[in-house]
């Protein structure tokens, strides 16, 4: 798989887990959503799953599941955030 198609697959798959983490924070209130502790764990996790979100092994899903979330997260802040080529804003979802 090359890079490029395995950029593609992870902004297809992120085009669904993102905004469907973003309906489950909506109700939440930004303390919450943007808490450090969350973040934290959020970065741990990353720490842990590194390169293997693309590449596969141990850590893929929760590596997957952690970029998910802190793009969910960030997409609160106002303005949202652009990531791997796409825009994601909770105020506009």
């Amino acid at each position: 798989m090359t890079e490029s198609s395995k950029l593609s697959l992870l902004q297809a798959t992120l085009s669904v887990a993102v905004p469907m983490r973003i309906a489950e924070l909506r109700d939440k209130p930004i303390e919450e959503i943007l808490d450090p502790e969350a973040l934290r764990s959020i970065q741990t996790r990353l720490a842990e799953a590194r390169e293997e979100v693309l590449y596969g092994g141990k850590y893929c899903a929760d590596g997957f599941n952690a970029v998910s979330d802190g793009i969910a997260r960030l997409a609160f802040l106002p303005g949202g955030i652009d990531v791997f080529g796409m825009h994601f804003d909770a105020s506009s979802q």
